[in-house]
């Protein structure tokens, strides 16, 4: 295999030249089962599906449509939920249902959940504490003393280079594993680096920086007494009656990884954002305190979030903010979106109780299209609200 082959020379950095397309980690690292629920829940479907070819939206000046916009985006899978029901489904060949994508960073949106969770439940007894109190190891380097919040709102502080040092840790991990230990560094390695140095105050400016969530991982498993994955099963899959199987990556040492590579269905990225849009609440159960959904989502919730302005993008836009690992949006409807690279996002908007889910495989974009895609789904709310769409296809 050509990128094992990679993975095991000294020159694996030069593999950062590699197209995206080609860049699968899960070829190189072993993926763990997260099994489907064992009493599932089915979305419903509207008895009359929407059709979106009529959405239209202003952007960069221009009139857009739907269709365009699932052209020119590559979207491979599309699902519209409103109040809780499909209302759209869309799967490009060969991708169907069953499809387990790739996550990227919506698996932080994903520990987030899990952070809230411990919170609920009193395993962490404040997101102010620090999280080396719970994880004594993160006193070591740049972690010591930041807490549970300043790492969900990406202000640790730590010294690292996002692009950089992200390709760094994967081919570190994927020599680690190759070498049987005797080279290269696990997850928990990478984590408690010296290098990971102090660059400014924790709290006092946004730096998007992937190892905080490998951070925020290590303390949570301290906290709850187990590991992540046995978490999210026991806390998130098996109450919300996940319907799906997923699967999550991990390194030789059996460490889940939480900066991104959860695998999932469309359906169960859908019911993720269900979760959010009632407001913690699915299944008949509060899976998820109502007050941390607020916080960690709006501007409202925690006025500390990062508005858009100090949230600098490649795109140039001035709309996503950034909140406990979730992406508020500027505005009143207090929308708010997961998102990883090249095109995947969960967009929730509580106020229209829609929920909006794009798979795509943009490689030639990193920023994945993510603004034009956050101004289609209000768009999409809007138009499922109209007078005209409701109760009709």
């Amino acid at each position: 295999m050509v990128l094992a082959a990679i993975a095991l020379t000294p020159l694996a950095l030069q593999a950062q030249g590699l197209p995206p397309s080609l860049f699968l980690p899960e070829l190189l690292l072993p993926r763990a089962e997260i099994k489907a629920s064992t009493q599932t829940v089915t979305l419903n479907k509207a008895s009359a599906p929407k059709d979106l070819t009529q959405v239209t939206y202003q952007f960069e000046g221009k009139t857009r449509t739907f269709s365009q916009f699932m052209s020119e985006a590559k979207v491979k899978s599309f699902m519209v939920l409103k109040d809780g029901q499909i209302v759209h489904e869309y799967h490009r060949f060969p991708n169907s249902r069953t499809t387990l994508h790739q996550s990227w960073s919506i698996s932080k949106q994903v520990l987030s959940t899990m952070v809230g969770i411990a919170l609920q439940e009193g395993a962490i007894k404040s997101i102010d504490d620090r999280m080396d109190a719970y994880e004594p190891r993160l006193a070591g380097n740049g972690f010591a003393g930041v807490t549970f919040k300043q790492a969900l709102q990406m202000s640790s502080g730590v010294k690292y280079s996002e692009e950089a040092d992200r390709y760094s840790l994967f081919f570190d991990v994927f020599r680690h594993r190759y070498r049987f230990g005797k080279a290269g560094s696990s997850l928990t390695d990478k984590t408690l680096a010296p290098t990971l140095a102090p660059a400014f105050a924790p709290g006092t400016a946004y730096q998007y920086v992937s190892i905080n969530s490998e951070a925020i991982r290590m303390a949570l498993e301290k906290a709850v007494g187990m590991p992540y994955l046995d978490y999210l099963s026991t806390r998130l899959w098996q109450p919300m009656g996940m319907p799906d199987e997923a699967k999550n990556l991990t390194d030789r040492e059996q460490t889940a990884f939480t900066f991104c590579c959860l695998y999932a269905t469309t359906t169960s990225y859908a019911m993720l954002g269900q979760l959010y849009a009632q407001g913690g609440s699915f299944n008949g159960r509060q899976i998820l305190a109502s007050d941390y959904v607020r916080k960690a989502t709006t501007f409202a919730g925690d006025p500390s979030n990062w508005r858009a302005a100090s949230v600098p993008r490649k795109d140039g836009s001035a709309l996503r903010g950034w909140g406990y690992h979730w992406w508020p949006l500027e505005g009143e409807r207090e929308d708010f979106v997961a998102s990883g690279v090249f095109g995947q996002s969960i967009h929730v908007l509580p106020k229209q109780n829609t929920v909006i889910v794009r798979i795509s495989s943009d490689h030639g974009n990193v920023e994945g299209s993510s603004y034009e895609a956050a101004i289609l789904g209000r768009a999409i709310a809007d138009h499922l609200d109209s007078p005209l769409m409701r109760g009709s296809p």
